[in-house]
C-alpha cells in the first residue's frame, strides 16, 4: 500500500455539466489540441480515449479505473492514476459529466492526491475526418488552487506541444490492443464512497 494513495484533497469547485462549456472557454489555464488519425476510425479512437487504458501509453500513467460492474455514463466516478515516485502515485477522481459514446466525453475532477487544483475539467470529442479516419479535439481547463488569480494562459502553447506529443501514443496503444489496464501499486479495483 502506498502511503499517499488514499490521501485526497477535495477540488474546491468541481464544475457541473451546465458550467463546463464556459469553464473550458475561460479557465485561467486552458489548452486545446486537435489531433488527426487518418488511419484510425472513430469507433476505435473512442475506445482508446474512453477505456481504462486512457493515457496509459505514456510511461508513468496507468490509466483510469472505472467502478466494477457499473454502466458508464453521467455521474460515474473513475480514478485516474499515474506513477510519480516509488513511494507515491498521483491519483485523481473524475466524475463524468457528459458521456456520448463514439462522440464526446466531459469530466471534472472531484479530488486528487496533490492539493494543487481548485477546478479541473476536460473534454474529448471524436469526429470523422474528411477523407477518412478520425480527429480528436481535446480541451483541458484548470484553475489552480493556490495561484488561481495568476494569468496562466502563456503556458498553453508549451503544454499544447507536450500534449500533442503525448497523443501520438494512441496509435501504439491501438496497435498493441486495448486489453485492459495493468495492475496498479494499490492492487485492487477502485471503489469510491460516491459510487457504492
Amino acid at each position: 500500500m502506498q502511503p499517499f494513495a488514499r490521501l485526497r484533497f477535495a477540488a474546491t469547485r468541481p464544475v457541473t455539466e451546465d458550467q463546463a462549456p464556459a469553464f473550458l472557454d475561460r479557465a485561467p489555464f486552458r489548452t486545446h489540441v486537435d489531433y488527426d488519425y487518418p488511419d484510425i476510425d472513430v469507433d476505435t479512437l473512442w475506445e482508446a480515449i474512453s477505456s481504462d487504458r486512457m493515457w496509459s501509453w505514456l510511461p508513468t500513467v496507468w490509466g483510469c479505473r472505472y467502478p466494477a460492474g457499473d454502466t458508464i455514463g453521467p455521474g460515474t466516478v473513475r480514478d485516474f492514476q499515474m506513477y510519480l515516485h516509488h513511494w507515491m502515485i498521483y491519483a485523481q477522481r473524475e466524475e463524468i459529466l457528459i458521456w456520448e459514446p463514439g462522440r464526446r466525453l466531459v469530466y471534472t475532477a472531484v479530488d486528487a492526491t496533490l492539493p494543487f487544483f481548485g477546478t479541473w475539467c476536460e473534454q474529448y470529442a471524436v469526429h470523422p475526418r474528411p477523407g477518412g479516419g478520425s480527429r480528436l479535439s481535446w480541451t483541458m481547463g484548470v484553475q489552480p488552487r493556490f495561484i488561481g488569480a495568476l494569468p496562466l494562459r502563456w503556458l498553453s502553447p508549451i503544454m499544447r506541444a507536450v500534449f500533442r506529443f503525448g497523443l501520438r501514443g494512441v496509435r501504439r496503444e491501438i496497435g498493441e490492443g486495448l486489453g485492459g489496464a495493468p495492475e496498479t501499486l494499490i492492487g485492487r479495483p477502485y471503489q469510491t464512497e460516491l459510487h457504492k
